[in-house]
Formats: structure tokens, C-alpha cells, sequence
């Protein structure tokens, strides 16, 4: 603070004194906030760029597998794998591509690509999705053990854990565990979050059949096999 008793021009000599003390810092402080705000704007304008970069191959990849162009529709994937890694439109290229295979009965190739996103995937709700498509495909194969094993890793806490027990009942009932089948079907219609991740209707009929001992005719499809934009939606 400076001396009131001080005369002006005293003062003033005081001021540039301190200014010839301290200005470098100043200057050097501003010159670096401003870098620092040049450096974020730089950086948010790239991460623009880069998601709107990887969302144009996205689309493009969307309509190769539309057009059913499985192999253009790959090579697009490696790009998004090469140069965009991480991005969340990667998870969707591979349920897209999922679906075409699946539309081709080549329950093989979709099944691989639901494990490579479950292998990459940090997000809880993609992985419930991934995991119950794939423990679908692995029905479809007679490879129930493996179904199940895909469904017993889904966290309980997941909306989509109805949909995993009625995806379990369904598997219970191919390998003809008829009690198993029933439990799960009943956790599934028991399951109060909402909204409900199942056709409670639907479960509600393939439970009174098993119920009465009818028999259960299980979809010649993967029911859930489409793909919305959102991988968080439940399709089936």
C-alpha cells in the first residue's frame, strides 16, 4: 500500500519503482494465461473436429451396411479403430455390423463382434446390451453354457437385467431346465425399474406356457438384433 504521506511525485516514483520490480512477472503471467487460453480453444476446436470427423464415418458406414456392403462396411470400422479410437461411435459400427450378420444367419462373426465390444467398452449399459446380444447369437449356435456364461457377467444393477432374465429363460428353455426357465422368466416379469427393458407381455405368455406345461417356441431370430443410433435403447 502506498504512503499516504507520501507526496504524488514520491508515489508515482514508488509505482514505477515496483513496476520495474515486478513487470516481467506480469507480463510473463498474462503471456501465459493467454497461451493457456489459446491452447484450450485449439483443443476443444479439435476435439470438434475429430467427433465430427468420426461421426461422418459413422454414417458412411451406416449406409454400406443398409446397402448390405459388409466389407466396405469394415474397412470403414478400421478406420474408426485406427484413427479415432475410443470414440463411442465405434461401439455402434460394430452392433451395425453385428446386425448384418445376423441378418445372414452368421451368428459366428456377429458373436465376435459383440465380444470386441465388450472387450473395449467402459460403458455399463453398452456392455449389458453387448453381452445379452451375445448370449443370443451363442443360443442360436446350441452353445447355451456360453450363453449363460455372457449373461452371469451382466451387473445386476443395469436396467437391461430383465431383459438378461428373460434372455436366460429363453436359454434354460433350449436346453429343456424347465424349473430354471420359470424362475428366470418370473425374475423378469418381477423386475420394477422402470422403463421396463422387456415385452412383459410376451414374458408373461412363454411363463404361463411353461407353467402349464406347454410347450415354448422360441424365435427363429435374434429378436433384439437391431440397432438403434442410441445403444443404450433396448431393442426387443
Amino acid at each position: 500500500m502506498v504512503d499516504e504521506n507520501l507526496t504524488d511525485e514520491q508515489q508515482a516514483d514508488l509505482i514505477r519503482q515496483w513496476f520495474r520490480e515486478n513487470g516481467f512477472f506480469i507480463l510473463g503471467g498474462l503471456g501465459l494465461g493467454l497461451a493457456l487460453l489459446l491452447g484450450w480453444d485449439q483443443w476443444q476446436s479439435g476435439k470438434i473436429r475429430t467427433a465430427e470427423e468420426a461421426s461422418g464415418i459413422y454414417e458412411e458406414l451406416v449406409g454400406k451396411v443398409r446397402a448390405n456392403d459388409r466389407a466396405s462396411a469394415e474397412v470403414l470400422l478400421g478406420e474408426l479403430l485406427a484413427d479415432y479410437g475410443g470414440s463411442p461411435y465405434i461401439d455402434q459400427a460394430r452392433f451395425r455390423l453385428a446386425k448384418l450378420s445376423l441378418d445372414r444367419n452368421d451368428f459366428e462373426s456377429a458373436a465376435a463382434q459383440f465380444e470386441s465390444v465388450i472387450a473395449e467398452s467402459g460403458s455399463v449399459q453398452v456392455l449389458a446390451i453387448a453381452r445379452i446380444r451375445l448370449a443370443r447369437a451363442r443360443m442360436q449356435q446350441g452353445r447355451n453354457e456360453e450363453a449363460l456364461a455372457a449373461l452371469d457377467r451382466i451387473d445386476t444393477g443395469t436396467a437391461f437385467y430383465a431383459q438378461a432374465n428373460d434372455v436366460r429363460g429363453d436359454v434354460y428353455v433350449a436346453m429343456n431346465r424347465r424349473d430354471e426357465a420359470l424362475a428366470a422368466y418370473e425374475a423378469a416379469l418381477s423386475d420394477s425399474r422402470q422403463p421396463p427393458s422387456v415385452d412383459r407381455a410376451w414374458v408373461q405368455i412363454k411363463r404361463d406356457a411353461l407353467g402349464t406345461g406347454e410347450s415354448v417356441t422360441m424365435p427363429e431370430t435374434v429378436p433384439d438384433a437391431s440397432v438403434s443410433a442410441d445403444p443404450a435403447v433396448p431393442d426387443g
